[in-house]
């Protein structure tokens, strides 16, 4: 397939470096892509790598990514090569550890002699890699309408969906880029362990299958525990949907949601706990689950882009920017005085968190009702 004039453009400011044999493809050249974000940053990201794919087909990708969000992305088809960054010394090393890590990866990425490159981080430090490592062309996320280190910025003059914001990179360019869902794969073990899983429950068939994440708001960045609906609405959810709708509940989550978990299995002995199960296995078994219900967080994108019907408790975060576009993903939420307050980060310090208390039980059954009489019918 012959690239199009928009592409031979793009490319022809990544001056002499770039040769093209448009008749055998064996000149193309190779793009970095930047993003060491949370693993819910980078489901949303994915109509990005998959657009990026479908017009640049014969070049190299790489990406690099966190070695804590590396499993969001490990099977993704559009990515050629990985290169993984140490993110808990990035954002949570004292000076040396940061700097140390930061030089590693400038002396890494300057071997590879980068074409072009996308940067999907708005802090200032991922420009100035992307600029350091000597890519020509440097597209990326900022913040106002400071292009510093980049020769193509995207700023964010109004709060727009991330997966968007991540296909802005490409409009940039003039590329057509829309998004249609988001993605994410599973590797054949993976594939297979949902059968695995059904068995070792006794999960029938017609039985309807509910999936709860509790926990959420942990990453490599910080711990944003203030973003979890209270564990005791969930209890009285999770008893109502056994009692009205007999409904199986999986609980699912992360290793840090541990404690959260053991007071639902206390209260719920009934509920299948798999909170310990692998970013992977976990989307497996959303396959066979007729809806998931959870916090802004990352099981809740999993669930969205594997096609389950979402529901999302939403609080200090804004939805607008923060929640799945999928048509399957909807939200509750009940803005506050100081909603969203994302932007300038002082949610993990609130004290009563009236975002999410003034949600109650009942409005997320409000929900979830007409989502499972529809599977039902």
């Amino acid at each position: 397939m012959p690239l199009t004039e928009v592409q031979q453009f793009v490319l022809g400011k990544v001056y002499s470096r770039v040769k093209f044999l448009v008749g055998n493809k064996t000149d193309i050249p190779k793009i970095l892509l930047i993003k060491i974000g949370a693993v819910g940053d980078l489901v949303m990201a994915s109509p990005f790598f998959d657009q990026l794919r479908k017009h640049f087909p014969h070049s190299e990708i790489v990406l690099v990514v966190g070695r804590s969000s590396f499993a969001a992305v490990e099977h993704n088809p559009n990515i050629n090569r990985f290169i993984l960054a140490d993110d808990l010394d990035l954002y949570c090393g004292g000076l040396i550890r940061r700097s140390l890590e930061f030089f590693r990866l400038i002396f890494k990425l300057r071997k590879e002699e980068f074409d072009l490159a996308f940067v999907l981080q708005r802090a200032m430090a991922f420009r100035l890699l992307s600029y350091l490592v000597d890519v020509p062309v440097r597209v990326g996320l900022g913040r106002g309408h400071k292009d510093f280190f980049l020769t193509h910025l995207v700023s964010n003059q109004q709060i727009q969906n991330e997966s968007e914001s991540c296909l802005d990179l490409l409009r940039k360019l003039d590329i057509p880029a829309v998004f249609e869902k988001t993605f994410y794969y599973l590797s054949d073990d993976e594939k297979d362990f949902l059968g695995l899983f059904i068995e070792r429950h006794g999960i029938a068939s017609g039985e309807q299958v509910v999936a709860i994440a509790p926990g959420g708001g942990e990453s490599s960045k910080r711990r944003m525990f203030t973003k979890r609906w209270p564990v005791q609405n969930y209890i009285e959810l999770i008893q109502r949907l056994q009692c009205e709708r007999s409904s199986r509940v999986i609980l699912v989550g992360g290793p840090g949601d541990r404690e959260v978990t053991n007071s639902v299995i206390q209260a719920s002995p009934n509920c299948i706990d798999a909170t310990d199960l692998s970013f992977g296995d976990m989307a497996s078994i959303f396959r066979r689950c007729n809806l998931f219900i959870g916090n802004d967080s990352a099981p809740h994108h999993i669930a969205t882009s594997m096609g389950v019907p979402s529901i999302g408790v939403f609080g200090p975060t804004d939805p607008h920017q923060w929640a799945p576009l999928d048509q399957n993903s909807s939200v509750v939420i009940k803005p506050v005085e100081c909603h969203p307050c994302f932007i300038d980060e002082r949610f993990p310090k609130c004290s009563h968190i009236r975002c999410l208390t003034s949600i109650t039980v009942g409005d997320v059954w409000q929900q979830l009702e007409p989502v499972l009489t529809r599977v039902n019918t």
